[in-house]
């Protein structure tokens, strides 16, 4: 676990990570730290050797084995038969390399520690994996969680679940319409369609009427529980442990071996021309066309026919069986898009390549004539090779469909036709096109072509399946285009398909290769060296040849060398001799004879020059190509050598440049072929020093004259003539791949110095005199060599400096002082070696993977000859022969000791290693000096100045990191872990009580220091992390001398026995619970342990809180993992060391984390635990968080209760009860709240929540883990680089935007990287919650049992019943759930009547009655039986039940309707069960009871039957509530019923955010609360202002309830949260108004100040939202068709959320019933007119859905004032619709006549519902004039509000008054005045009371447009005045226009005094 992830608080989210982030005193504050750490509880440790032999015997399976370590020889493996060593006489060969060769053909020396395997510290993810994989194979255990309903009847079967048959529902029209109140309901009994009779039951537990005493029962619960268990609990948590957090993970070393990279196997079967008339010579190598760089050597191969090689044999002499290798292996150590195979191909020389070419290109009639022309030229210049054509094949085209593993072994495909490209199509196209394309080119062997993306394919290099290519032609080889620049050019062309390709001529011909992975095993291979691979076959068979990868950096390059090699490759560039002149001609068909000479005579020639194809396996010389007639070639020939092992300053290669004469002349037939033209030189080995790189010769037109070998070329001897006047003419190129020459200066310095002191070979440019200073400047500059050559080099540059060491040289008389020079080299090396590409090869601990092999398997120790007399510990001075050589350990620590300055520094740095040195060192020296064995008692072993070295040492390194851990984090994380585990690694080796005093130094020093410093995190975090390194000790159990066996093995006892061995037993149990000083001082490290956990759990960080519980978690693992422990009483006296853990746990247990409850719980009985009996319980949570103290993250909580349940699982009984026994009533609470804790911790969440959870924790978040991390440890960390490392990241050290060197380089970089955890399986967190879950059943009837007899044994029995009642509410195994009901029956008899208290009965029975309805039949079972023990035990103890009756019927009630996923099958079959248990009764067949059982079972089943039909309208969420309301009406007499069943519609409401609708139901629930008590004397009226609807809860009668003012008040405080939300502030003041005296009453001065500030929040929001506020919208509904059923005909009011548009409700609904009906059945009808039924289609469903608003009266809109009122408690709506006298919709103004419906509804809106039904209906008729009066009222009302309006919005009343006097609508209002005004003007019409009502309203509108005018003419400005003026003219021209219309006329008068009818007006109109 990466540090950061432990500062998270409880709640564990990055939001709250932020918080503490933000806050450091929470991230690392130590609040009371020195008082928690004193210095007085320095605890003296035992004197281990004395004590282990008097408190464990001999035969104690526990005790410390006598030898568990040993010195072991195995043997270096090779993958060649024997080792590869030179053929040279070594003895002459070079100091360094003969150490080179010894150590790579040295076997390894390994200090075996035999228990090293059951260390924590080497338990990694490859043991975790076989440990899973074990348990995994475990049954499996069956939860109800993940039994699908979807589920087949067979697939249930098969797991233990039953299926649910069908039910027999009833159809949609079988239930009446609900939703009024006024109906009568339907008599529950004709929904119970099915009969319970005729149900079956589940099989019945046969000892359910036995009578036994309670001690019988208990134990034989006991025994079974005990059946089939995990013994391994840890490992089933293991995946939950973050990896990263086990600081003792040490990875062990891997034993060395050469590094292969990815291996393709090569196969080549053909290759020819379409003119095959002479032998071709063929190579081929990688290439990498991005980098521009070759990617290996050549592998040479000959395909040709015995009859072309006899035209050869002139020339090749004998062809070696190495050279006749067709099959070839390459390594790719960085596999890219951008490797292609290039092959070249070579003929031999004949003349211009242009006249050479056209016979292949043309087809050429006269074959016969080209024949005899290359017979002729084999016969001449058969030695000779000329260029001829090439070919490229890309990688990737090899590897496109390649993603699939081969399953079968591949088939030869008959033919293959592939890479097509035809010679008159002569360009790169088709190369190009094969390179992108497969289809075309590639054939599948034994499959079918397949394709994979690019991105992927390079990821299955490794298992592609082989592949056949065919290359039908070449590229002619152009002689101006030889370069590998050349080439990468036409290479890259080919990958670019858009660039115009260049031209170039293609041969026709054939190559066939195969390509496929490598095997693992090569038979008849051969290295680069020709050294045959193990297991090599037949000697007759053409062997397999691995092909040297280039350059060796770019895969092993920083690896160690591990076998000899000794190659040299000369590639040859070009040669320029145009300026060559001489009497016998110009040299133009030049060639390169090429040597290697140990002399200047010819004779001196070293046959060291591999051989090609087809020829003998070395020669003395090498020829290049020759191109016709050029004097400048440029060439690519590869010149393969090797280098002698004894290489001097004669060693050099000589460069003979020859003209080759071509054309046979008959003048000159007798004369040589070859005219030498020049010669050169390159002396390879200079100062010990060897030659490469690039060099640029001079050539030389003469003999070279004698000792020419001893110089350079580029030096101008005196009397030799050049070519040229010396000018360099040649350019070769040295890439030397050798292991014994470093081709480092420093190396070369200090080999040198090191071979000169010690076999005396003093260079004379040095001297004697100055010797000693150049081996200490030597040793100084070795650490600033080339990091990657000095880990080529570490196992022979380290032997070296361990050698100068313990045994330096002498030059006089006396040795040389250089022990320190020595030990700083040493260090410095190590230092470089480790930093080496940012530490890229260390792990986590920035341990180096290269250093540490060599330690453990490379080292080479440097020991005395003892002689047998002084066989002994420790050896005395006189064992040493000589007296010369030293103890490595003993200098070591010596020399670190009294090392100082830079040296001291750099020792620091590499702790890790030089201690890991020493305690190698130390190892062999106990092992050899004591003869072969490590019996000799511990404290004789080592001498005292020794032992007090490393004491010194151990307190300077104390001391190092005290004084630099807030300067150097790196450096003293790595120094604190370095140290522990040399102490952990001395525990195995030295005297166990000196290390005890060692650790008690580290541990005296760290608390001084931290009780000094107010903020000491990283101190503490580095204690915890070094005693978790140290207790990870594989024989840690034995170190801390476990107590012995408390009482020899037998069946486990009902009781325990009043006997003085049970005394005795619980007297240790008593002592083991404490952590005394006794405790800490016998049991040194488990003390040490618990007292630092519960130092840390008491500070205010979370990251040591986290630590340390995580150290302790780990520890437990190992032990679970160690077979050692297998057997139960072991494990039991491990248990005993951990026993104070409850204590500390019961100290915390308010602190643990507990999980935040989800809404939904509120409404539900799964609160917190209730009270226990008279418990008073400890500090609770609350008050810890007031006090300061913050809650524990919940990773750390549930470790910690991991671990606590790990020691119940496995602590001896008899200690077990004594400690129970001790716990006061507090600290048993405590303990069952820890309880409780544990199985909420490990309950098991569902298969698909841990597939969900695991896929979350991928994506936690990384930054604030990092920020926190560097708060504790800073910047530079190993750690934190080792993290980054594995983020991709950089290093703190270097700049972020570096690329880091490629970590998968190096061999075993991967096993350097842990896995990633892995994943929690399903399976493994089934069986982890089940054994948890056994676990704490157990503990739970330990206390039981424990507190029997006791005081307080009921309230304890009482309070397990509790914690298990919990239990049983989570998700629990079949199994488990047996278990728990057994124990749960048990109970019932021990408690009797307090079982169904008012605390505790309503949950068990719920909990009963939840798993009754399970699918499982044996968990069906055992509920119905403990449902029948509950009854029957308590109409035992009364003869009467009526309790449980009342709460069990209530919890079905509640259950029904909560439960979404109930099974009312299971549920009717456990009633069933139920029922026949009480028939089968016989002790109680002549009472009540069975009636009595038969009468309740009946009535829950009336009640289930009831709510049946809910589950066929889940997702219709309105019938649904209709169907929960009408129940809830149905308990109109049963108060706590009808509560429960608004609850859950309560609840409903709440999940579809219909916060208005929860509201009333919870106010309705108030109500009903109300009138029961009564409440201030008026009941349900108390609540009629919120809701009018309240009065329906009236009662004449209080019925019996247990309902209280705490229930009122809960009520009303849930109903205001939800009202608020609603928005509906007005109500939430009428609801604290019925609060407000209530908590006035009871001084709860607390909730009135809560209470005003909710006001306050009210009246404030209702002030900001003034004008701005929305309510619901409302439409009318209305069904017809018979698919409704008993809706059809039926008309509703649905309210929707605010701003609903009609749209929406038209598309929710018309998708709802589309989906229920089918679309094609639904028609929505849009209109608002009256639907005639007879016209629809019968088998059609229709629906009506209208907008409608509220309506009021004129005497309602008085009183309801403001917005709100005018949308609260309303039940009349209406909806306009236009039509005209003639059936038309629209008329003219005259006839538009408008019909306005009003609809009045059963309750008042806000209801308990969203839908109410329609229950009145009113029609009014508007006439047309009266149509015109509402349209101008309407205006005048939208003028009147825009010109009132504050502060004045100037847009608003320019909108409003456009819409007026407008030009475009100006024709509007006039049109209405012309129409209706005019004919009475005109006097064709008589005046009326409307016309005058008409009149009226113009004359308001036209002053009101006036108003609006003036006040516009204010507002606006400059810009807008000639808008204004337009207005002002329209206003003018409409008042001007209206001015006759609404003149007062005689006729007004007369007809208003005769008062005309609104039917008189129909007739005049």
């Amino acid at each position: 676990m990466t540090l950061g992830r432990k500062y998270q608080n409880s709640s564990g989210n990055a939001g709250e990570a932020r918080k503490v982030y933000a806050n450091q005193s929470n991230v690392g504050t130590l609040s009371g730290c020195s008082s928690s750490l004193s210095l007085s509880e320095m605890i003296e440790p035992p004197d281990y050797e004395q004590m282990c032999e008097h408190v464990m015997g001999e035969g104690d399976p526990l005790a410390y084995p006598e030898n568990d370590f040993e010195v072991l020889t195995i043997p270096r493996r090779i993958r060649t038969i024997n080792h590869i060593l030179p053929d040279e006489d070594l003895s002459k060969a070079p100091m360094f390399v003969r150490d080179c060769i010894s150590s790579y053909t040295s076997d390894f020396t390994v200090v075996e520690y035999k228990y090293r395997a059951h260390s924590g510290s080497a338990i990694g993810r490859e043991r975790l994996s076989e440990r899973i994989e074990k348990l995994l194979s475990a049954p499996q255990h069956q939860y109800e969680v993940d039994a699908e309903q979807s589920t087949s009847t067979e697939e249930l079967a098969s797991q233990n679940f039953e299926s649910q048959p069908s039910s027999g529902r009833q159809s949609v029209a079988s239930i009446s319409s609900s939703s009024s109140c006024n109906e009568t309901l339907t008599p529950r009994g004709s929904w119970a369609s099915l009969d319970l009779r005729s149900s079956s039951s589940d099989p019945l537990l046969p000892d359910l009427f036995e009578k036994k005493p309670p001690d019988q029962i208990d134990a034989i619960n006991e025994a079974k529980r005990l059946e089939n268990r995990q013994a391994d609990l840890m490992g089933l948590y293991a995946p939950y442990l973050d990896e990263e957090e086990a600081v003792e993970r040490r990875l062990a070393a891997e034993l060395p071996a050469e590094m292969l990279g990815h291996r393709i196997l090569v196969v080549c079967h053909q290759l020819k021309l379409e003119l095959d008339v002479e032998p071709l010579f063929a190579s081929m190598a990688l290439y990498d066309a991005k980098e521009k760089r070759k990617l290996s050597e050549n592998f040479y191969f000959n395909l040709n026919s015995e009859c072309t090689r006899q035209m050869l044999s002139a020339h090749v002499p004998h062809a070696d069986l190495s050279t006749l290798s067709r099959s070839a292996v390459f390594d790719i150590h960085n596999p890219t898009p951008d490797i292609f195979i290039v092959v070249r191909v070579e003929k031999v020389l004949q003349g211009d390549v242009n006249e050479c070419v056209e016979p292949y290109i043309k087809d050429d009639k006269n074959r016969e004539k080209v024949r005899a022309g290359a017979a002729a030229a084999c016969a001449r210049l058969g030695r000779y090779r000329m260029p001829l054509a090439w070919s490229a094949v890309s990688l990737l085209s090899v590897l496109s469909g390649a993603g699939d593993t081969p399953q079968d072994p591949p088939t030869p495909s008959p033919n293959t036709n592939s890479l097509d490209r035809k010679a008159s199509g002569g360009s790169l196209e088709g190369l190009r096109r094969r390179a992108g394309e497969v289809g075309g080119s590639l054939s599948r062997k034994g499959s079918v072509e397949r394709r994979a993306p690019p991105d992927d394919v390079l990821t299955h290099i490794d298992t592609f399946k082989p592949i056949a290519i065919t290359v039908t032609s070449f590229f002619k080889q152009e002689t101006d285009k030889l370069r590998d620049e050349d080439l990468y050019k036409f290479l890259a062309e080919i990958k670019r398909p858009s660039s115009a390709p260049k031209k170039l001529k293609c041969i026709p011909g054939t190559l066939k290769i195969e390509v496929s992975p490598a095997p693992d095993e090569i038979r008849n291979g051969l290295t680069p060296e020709l050294a045959k691979l193990q297991p090599y076959g037949d000697e007759n068979v053409r062997p397999c040849k691995e092909i040297l990868p280039f350059p060796a950096g770019a895969g092993g390059g920083a690896a160690p060398h591990t076998h000899y090699r000794n190659l040299l490759f000369l590639s040859v560039r070009d040669i320029n001799l145009t300026a060559y002149t001489a009497r016998a001609g110009s040299a133009r068909n030049i060639t390169v004879r090429i040597q290697l000479m140990a002399g200047e005579e010819q004779s001196a020639a070293l046959p060291n020059i591999f051989g090609r194809s087809s020829c003998p396996e070395f020669s003395t010389e090498a020829y290049t190509t020759v191109l016709y007639h050029n004097k400048n070639p440029s060439l690519y020939d590869e010149v393969k050598l090797k280098l002698p092992a004894d290489l001097g300053d004669h060693h050099h290669l000589l460069f003979t440049f020859l003209h080759v004469a071509c054309q046979r002349k008959p003048a000159d037939h007798e004369k040589n072929v070859e005219t030498p033209v020049g010669y050169s030189w390159l002396p390879l080995c200079r100062n010990g020093k060897l030659s490469s790189g690039e060099w640029a010769l001079p050539v030389m037109s003469e003999a070279p004259p004698p000792n020419y070998s001893y110089i350079f070329p580029d030096v101008q001897l005196p009397g030799t003539r050049w070519i040229d006047n010396h000018r360099p003419l040649f350019n070769i190129a040295l890439d030397p791949h050798t292991t014994v020459h470093p081709q480092d200066s420093f190396i070369e310095r200090f080999a040198m110095a090191c071979e000169a002191v010690i076999e005396g070979n003093i260079p004379p440019r040095i001297g004697l005199a100055n010797m000693e200073s150049e081996l200490r400047t030597s040793m100084a500059e070795l650490g600033c060599g080339a990091a990657e050559a000095l880990a080529r080099h570490l196992p022979v540059l380290a032997d070296a400096l361990l050698r100068l060491l313990t045994a330096p040289p002498a030059l006089g008389p006396q040795p040389l002082n250089i022990a320190q020079d020595a030990f700083a080299a040493l260090a410095h090396l190590f230092a470089t070696v480790t930093n080496m590409n940012e530490g890229s090869t260390c792990d986590a601990h920035g341990r180096s993977g290269l250093v540490s092999a060599y330690i453990t398997y490379q080292c080479r120790m440097p020991r005395p000859s003892a002689r047998d007399a002084h066989v002994g510990l420790p050896l005395p001075p006189e064992a040493l022969i000589d007296g010369s050589c030293k103890i490595l350990h003993e200098e070591i620590a010596l020399q670190w000791v009294v090392a100082s300055g830079t040296t001291r520094d750099l020792a620091m740095h590499n702790s890790w290693a030089l201690f890991e040195l020493m305690v190698k060192s130390m190892g062999e020296y106990v092992w050899r000096s004591a003869g072969g064995g490590a019996d000799t008692p511990r404290r004789a072993r080592f001498p005292d100045h020794f032992t007090d070295d490393v004491a010194a040492l151990v307190g300077n390194v104390t001391a190092e990191i005290i004084a630099r851990y807030g300067k150097d984090s790196r450096l003293t994380q790595s120094l604190n872990n370095s140290l522990a585990f040399f102490l952990f690694d001395l525990l195995s080796l030295m005297d166990r009580g000196y290390v005890f005093n060692l650790i008690r130094t580290y541990h005296k020093q760290m608390c001084a220091k931290i009780a000094s410093l107010p903020d000491a995190v990283p101190l503490v975090h580095y204690k915890l992390s070094f005693l978790r390194i140290v207790c990870s000790h594989e024989h840690y159990v034995s170190l801390c001398l476990p107590p012995p066996p408390l009482s020899p093995a037998a069946p486990p006892p009902t009781r325990p026995p009043a006997s003085s061995a049970s005394t005795t037993a619980s007297e240790d149990g008593r002592r083991l619970a404490t952590l005394s000083v006794d405790f800490r001082s016998r049991h040194y490290l488990a003390g040490l342990l618990l007292s630092d956990l519960a130092a840390a759990l008491d500070l205010q960080s979370p990251v040591l809180q986290c630590a340390a519980v995580s150290a302790l978690a780990g520890l437990l693992s190992a032990h679970d993992a160690d077979p050692r422990l297998a057997r139960p009483e072991l494990r039991a006296r491990v248990a005993q060391l951990y026993l104070p853990l409850l204590t500390i746990a019961m100290d915390v247990q308010p602190r643990l984390h507990r999980a935040a409850a989800a809404p939904k719980d509120i409404l539900q009985l799964d609160g917190e635990m209730s009270q226990f009996g008279a418990f008073n319980p400890a500090t609770t949570p609350e008050e810890f968080k007031q006090g300061g103290r913050a809650a524990f993250n919940s990773e750390t909580s549930r470790n910690l209760v991991t671990c606590v349940v790990w020691v119940l699982r496995w602590a001896e009984r008899g200690s077990l009860h004594a400690c129970l026994q001790d716990l006061a009533p507090p600290r048993l609470y405590s303990f069952l709240q820890l309880i409780d804790l544990a199985f909420a911790a490990h309950e098991y969440k569902g298969r698909k929540e841990i597939m969900k959870c695991a896929q979350q924790n991928v994506r936690k978040t990384t930054d604030i883990k990092a920020k926190l991390e560097d708060v504790i440890l800073g910047q530079g960390s190993a750690r934190s680089d080792f993290i980054m490392r594995r983020k991709g990241g950089s290093s703190g050290r270097g700049g972020a935007g570096r690329e880091r060197w490629r970590k998968e380089w190096v061999r075993g970089a991967a096993r350097s990287r842990p896995a990633s955890p892995a994943r929690p399986l399903p399976a493994l967190a089934q069986a982890l919650a089940a054994e948890v879950a056994l676990v704490l059943l157990h503990a739970l009837e330990a206390l039981v049992q424990a507190s029997s007899g006791l005081e307080w044994g009921g309230v304890a029995c009482g309070g397990a019943l509790s914690v298990l009642v919990r239990a049983l509410q989570r998700h629990q195994s079949t199994v488990v759930l047996q278990h728990m009901f057994a124990t749960v029956r048990a109970l019932i008899l021990k408690l009797g009547w307090s079982c169904v208290s008012a605390e505790r009965g309503p949950a068990l029975c719920r909990v009963l009655l939840r798993h009754c309805a399970a699918l499982a039949g044996v968990t069906r079972a055992h509920a119905a039986a403990t449902l029948y023990a509950l009854m029957r035990q308590h109409y035992h103890l009364g003869n009467n039940f009526s309790r449980v009756k009342m709460q069990v019927t209530m919890s079905l009630s509640s259950l029904v309707g909560t439960m979404a996923s109930l099974s009312e099958e299971s549920l009717r079959r456990a009633l069933k069960t139920v029922l026949t248990y009480a028939e089968h009764d016989h002790d109680l067949a002549g009472t009540s009871f069975p009636e009595q059982v038969k009468d309740l079972v009946f009535n829950l089943h009336m009640i289930l039957s009831d709510t049946v039909k809910m589950k066929e309208f889940q997702e219709d969420p309105e019938m649904l509530l209709d169907l929960m309301y009408r129940i809830a009406r149905g308990y109109q007499h049963s108060p706590d019923l009808r509560l429960t069943w608004l609850s859950n519609m309560a609840q409903k409401h709440m999940e579809r955010s219909n916060h208005a609708e929860a509201g009333m139901c919870l106010v309705h629930g108030a109500a009903l609360v109300a009138e029961q008590l009564r409440a201030r004397g008026r009941g349900a009226a108390l609540l009629a202002r919120v809701t009018h609807n309240a009065l329906d809860e009236s009662a004449p009668d209080p019925a019996i309830h247990h309902l209280g003012a705490i229930e009122l008040q809960a009520l009303l405080e849930h109903a205001a949260g939800e009202l608020m939300a609603a928005g509906l502030y007005e109500t939430v003041n009428e609801l604290y108004k019925v609060l407000i005296p209530i908590a006035e009453d009871a001084r709860d001065y607390k909730k009135l100040a809560n209470i005003h500030g909710k006001l306050n929040e009210a009246f404030t929001r209702i002030e900001q939202l003034a004008g701005k506020r929305v309510f619901g919208a409302y439409f009318r509904v209305s069904f017809y068709g018979a698919r409704f059923g008993d809706l059809s005909g039926e008309e509703y009011v649905y309210k929707e959320h605010a701003l609903t548009k009609l749209p929406e409700i038209f598309s929710r609904l018309e998708n709802f019933y589309g989906q229920r009906f089918g679309a094609e059945n639904v028609v929505i009808i849009k209109d608002s007119n009256v639907v005639d039924v007879a016209t629809l289609d019968p088998d059609k469903a229709y629906i009506q859905i209208t907008y409608v608003e509220p309506y009021l009266e004129p005497h309602e809109l008085r009183v309801r004032t403001t917005h709100y009122e005018r949308n609260h408690n309303i039940k009349r709506f209406m909806y306009a619709t236009p039509f005209t006298a003639d059936g038309r919709a629209h008329g003219e103004l005259a006839e538009q006549c408008k019909r306005k419906t009003i609809l009045t509804t059963a309750h008042h809106f806000p209801y308990v519902k969203t839908r109410i039904q329609v229950v009145q209906r009113t029609t009014i008729i508007l006439t047309p004039i009266e149509v015109a009066i509402e349209d101008i009222q309407k205006k005048i009302h939208e003028l009147a509000a825009a010109t009132g309006q504050e502060p004045p919005d100037s847009k608003m009343l320019q909108m409003v008054l456009q819409g007026c006097i407008g030009t475009t609508v100006n024709q509007g209002p006039l049109e209405l005045a012309q129409v209706f005004l005019a004919p009475v003007v005109e006097g064709t019409q008589p005046a009326t009371r409307l016309t005058n009502k008409l009149r009226l309203s113009f004359k308001d509108f036209s002053k009101k447009c006036h108003d609006a005018l003036k006040k516009n003419k204010n507002l606006i400005g400059s810009e807008q005045r000639e808008y204004q003026r337009e207005l002002e003219r329209n206003f003018a021209r409409f008042t001007e226009r209206l001015a006759p219309l609404i003149a007062p006329t005689a006729t007004h008068a007369q007809h208003l005094a005769h008062g005309v009818t609104k039917t008189d007006y129909k007739f005049q109109a």
